[in-house]
């Protein structure tokens, strides 16, 4: 089977199985998930940490964004332009921005990648190799490259698939945080 049609299949399972996730067992999964995170070592010693704003059916993170900001250093990866920029979260200096989902605004911080002590990304799949599939936020296909810090994933037990034939673009995390289980490299 071509590769980019076994993709696109699994694309499709995982929104399908979205569309029949309850939303109050995502929030719960989504605390579980965060919770772990939490609990991880490297977490507890990192003071500047990348996290986008969740969007829907993915890890929420809204509430943990509000938590944490508060006792690290919070970046939120933005496009302006050609140009990828980093900016510190806080929930005073936030404009609306794609789909609606809280970003920082103009006179937010400004930060360096080299500054990124802990990346947390959430993702639409990873499989059980700690890959990331799909193109899904273009920014972190052009931030991942240039961090050089752990990379950590966020998905539902349901968004890890078994292992599919890496495309290019995909990424390789260090470790995938679900519900129920922790994937390392």
């Amino acid at each position: 089977m071509d590769i980019r049609v076994q993709k696109k299949e699994i694309r499709s399972a995982i929104r399908e199985l979205k569309r029949c996730v309850d939303q109050a067992w995502m929030l719960q999964a989504s605390d579980s998930i965060m919770s772990q995170l939490e609990s991880l070592h490297l977490f507890k010693v990192a003071d500047t940490i990348l996290l986008y704003h969740a969007l829907p059916d993915e890890v929420q993170t809204a509430a943990f964004l509000d938590r944490w900001y508060q006792t690290k250093r919070i970046l939120i990866p933005l496009v302006s332009g050609d140009d990828l920029i980093l900016k510190v979260y806080s929930p005073d200096k936030v404009v609306p921005g794609y789909k609606g989902i809280p970003e920082p605004s103009d006179d937010a911080e400004t930060v360096g990648p080299s500054e990124v002590e802990l990346a947390v990304i959430p993702g639409v799949a990873f499989d059980r190799t700690c890959n990331r599939l799909g193109r899904g936020k273009g920014f972190y296909d052009r931030l991942i490259p240039s961090l050089r810090c752990p990379l950590v994933g966020l998905g539902f037990d349901f968004q890890i698939v078994e292992q599919v034939p890496v495309e290019i673009f995909d990424r390789k995390l260090d470790m995938v945080i679900t519900q129920n289980n922790l994937f390392y490299r």
